[in-house]
Order: C-alpha cells, then sequence, then structure tokens
C-alpha cells in the first residue's frame, strides 16, 4: 500500500508562504479592490522586477535562439552544473574582479534561480543535523527543511536592538542559514559580524548556507558582499547568488552556488561534498536552460555588468524615495540603502496585519506582513522598491 510523504503533507495545510501571499493578501487587495474601484493599489509585497532586460542581454538571448535554430550551429545538453563559459566567467568576473577571491570553475554550480539552491542544498546534510535560522528569516529557509522532515529550529532573533543582525548561536548547531544584504529587513553585516559565524562554525564544524542574491547592491564602504571576504570561509561556507533581482531574470531563471572544495564536515574529505552535490545535480537537476546560462554569461560581460548597475541604481534610488517619503509622513523605517527593502515599523501598538490593513486603505500600498517571516517580524512591514519609480513617488504622496 502507497502512503504519502508525511513531511509534504504537514506543509499542505495552507500555512506555506506562497499559500499565505496568494490567499490573504491578494484576497484582501481583491475584495479592497472591489470595494474601493477608484482607489489605486502599488503592490510592494512580491520582490519582482519592473525595468526590462539589458539591452546586452536580449542581444545575447537573440543570438542563442537563433543559433538553437540552425542546424549547424544547435546544441542540446550542456554539463549538468553549468555551461563552462559561464562558470569561468562568475569566477573571474564576480569573484576575482569584485571580491577579490579566487575559485576553481568546478567548485561554481548554475542552477534556475537562487530559490532552487536555497531549498535544495539541505540535502547534502544528515536529517539529525541541527539548523540554526535567523528571526525573522526568508521562508524558504524553514520549508525547505521542513520539507525533508527536520522539524526543530535555533533561532537567532534579528530585532532593532542589535540592528538586525543577529549574534552567533549560544548552543552547538551544524547549519546556519543567514541572508545579508538581509531579506526582508534590509540590514547589513560588517565584516567583524561576518567574522564572529565564520569563528563560529569552523569550530563546531557546522556548515553556513549564506544567501548573497543582494550583493549587488551594496554601495556601503567596507561592507562585504560575499562571505568569502571573510578568511577561513570557503572551509565552511557555501554561497548562493542570482541574476534575478539585478538583470531581471525573474522570468529566466537563473543563479548559482558555490561549493567549495575545501568545504569539509566530520565525516567528509577534501572536495566530498562539492562532488555530492554534483552527483545530486546529475540525478535531480540535469542543468539550467541553454538559454538562459547565454544571457547569464552577457550579464558578467563589461557592458552587462554596466547595464545592470543601471538597474541597480534604478531600485536604489526607489528605497532611497520609498524609505525619505515614508519616514516624512512619520513612519521608522529600515534598511533601503544596501537592499530594495524597506522594513517598515507599526505604529503603536498595531500588528502586522493591522498595519497591512491600514497602509493598505490609507496610501493603497501593499506590502508583506513581517509575522509571515517570524515571531520577530511581528509589528512590521516588508516593502518591496522594484516597482516603477513613478509608482514608487506617486504611493508615497497617496495617503487618503
Amino acid at each position: 500500500m502507497a502512503t504519502k510523504n508525511i513531511a509534504l503533507s504537514q506543509l499542505n495545510n495552507g500555512s506555506t508562504y506562497n499559500e499565505i501571499f496568494n490567499r490573504d493578501i491578494i484576497g484582501k487587495v481583491k475584495l479592497f479592490q472591489a470595494s474601493y474601484p477608484q482607489k489605486k493599489i502599488y503592490m510592494m509585497g512580491w520582490g519582482d522586477t519592473s525595468q526590462p532586460l539589458p539591452a546586452t542581454v536580449v542581444r545575447a538571448l537573440i543570438d542563442g535562439a537563433t543559433k538553437l535554430g540552425n542546424l549547424n550551429t544547435y546544441t542540446g545538453y550542456e554539463d549538468i552544473n553549468g555551461n563552462p563559459e559561464l562558470k569561468k566567467s562568475v569566477c573571474d568576473k564576480y569573484y576575482q574582479e569584485k571580491i577579490g577571491v579566487e575559485f576553481d570553475s568546478s567548485e561554481i554550480f548554475i542552477s534556475d534561480g537562487a530559490q532552487s539552491s536555497l531549498s535544495n542544498l539541505q540535502e547534502l546534510f544528515g536529517l539529525d543535523n541541527s539548523v540554526a535560522l535567523q528571526n525573522p528569516t526568508y521562508p524558504a529557509f524553514i520549508e525547505g527543511n521542513s520539507l525533508a522532515g527536520r522539524s526543530q529550529f535555533i533561532e537567532l532573533h534579528c530585532h532593532e536592538q542589535n540592528n538586525f543582525v543577529p549574534q552567533t548561536p549560544q548552543e552547538k548547531v551544524d547549519l546556519i542559514y543567514l541572508c545579508f544584504p538581509n531579506n526582508p529587513t534590509g540590514a547589513v553585516a560588517t565584516k567583524e559580524q561576518l567574522k564572529g559565524f565564520v569563528d563560529y562554525a569552523r569550530s563546531h564544524q557546522a556548515v553556513i548556507i549564506f544567501d548573497a542574491v543582494y550583493s549587488w547592491f551594496v554601495n556601503t564602504p567596507n561592507i562585504p558582499r560575499s562571505i568569502y571576504e571573510i578568511e577561513g570561509a570557503k572551509e565552511c561556507a557555501i554561497e548562493i547568488n542570482s541574476f534575478s533581482k539585478i538583470a531581471s531574470f525573474t522570468g529566466l531563471r537563473l543563479g548559482w552556488s558555490v561549493v567549495p572544495h575545501s568545504l569539509t564536515i566530520k565525516n567528509t574529505t577534501f572536495g566530498e561534498l562539492n562532488q555530492m552535490w554534483s552527483i545530486r545535480n546529475s540525478i535531480k537537476f540535469w542543468g539550467a536552460s541553454n538559454l538562459a546560462q547565454q544571457g547569464g554569461i552577457a550579464v558578467l560581460s563589461a557592458q552587462g555588468q554596466k547595464e545592470c548597475q543601471q538597474n541597480i541604481n534604478y531600485y536604489l534610488t526607489n528605497a532611497h524615495l520609498l524609505r525619505q517619503g515614508l519616514s516624512n509622513q512619520g513612519f521608522n523605517c529600515f534598511g533601503g540603502t544596501d537592499n530594495p527593502f524597506i522594513w517598515l515599523k507599526a505604529p503603536g501598538k498595531m500588528t502586522s496585519w493591522q498595519f497591512f490593513d491600514n497602509l493598505l486603505q490609507e496610501m493603497g500600498i501593499v506590502g508583506i506582513p513581517g509575522c509571515l517571516f517570524g515571531e520577530s517580524g511581528e509589528g512590521y512591514l516588508r516593502l518591496s522598491a522594484l516597482a516603477s519609480q513613478k509608482e514608487i513617488a506617486e504611493a508615497v504622496q497617496n495617503r487618503s
């Protein structure tokens, strides 16, 4: 007799982030629109992008599609772990030139976006491994581990008093999920703060899974863009990144993860985790789209990076306008400096959902209640500055 996957079944109760977003947030918005059809709505919840693909990327996609349509230049399956040229570009154009860290191409694994890697990398580790998570945190960290059958999580609380950067775990943990610049709070961590986590991981044979998706937005001096800027991190950390926000690849889906050869844990040898991840990909993934990878190569070209920087500047200007406009109206705002997210504190003793309703009714702005990211997010709202600049400007002037 077949039986169901208990871990997946336990998530089938309407409690996942995506279900709550579609049922409760979109549901509330539809009801509000039906009652007040004349009121304009500004969607600042979902982290989707608004700017088009960079011109260099468009040309690369057209060229790639043309080659796929020609018998003499057609290609089918590529390297499961990624196009060699793209992997080399990640090593040279991102890590070497931007971060000042050297990697071999075999340590880079191309994916169909950060979400997959964030949820799937936990498969490298035993189900009895303890997991530490920032609170508030990006829901995929929890849901990916829950899907595997883990249910006990150690919370690293992030609040205003510690500038939303948690202390290192006070007990022994095996896996530590960190995200900086942070989604949802917009906070950044200093080198000294990240060094504390690297030192902890090395002394406890723990592994840091580091979400660096928003690293491209860092413009504050001396704020690290990569965990690998910290000495010893190659021995204890996996890093994840993406083309989604900076190059408008939310529809194309492309990202990467770094699994260093020198990353070892209790029962592994040099390079073993790297090889295990390669084997896992050959069984469950089979590689990212050829066409998307051609676009990724274009992103990392000199002209591509220049055009993507224009996107980044556009969204950071949005974040400045949004934060300044809301601050001028008396709201307490965090983030939005090295990150396209504003972490908005609810006035008085409003709950996150009460604040959501209030902002929708008063300004037509739709955000994400902070409580959906964890109990330490209660009393806050996350806003995305990835909308159009015109809408950002209208929204902050649209208080009833």
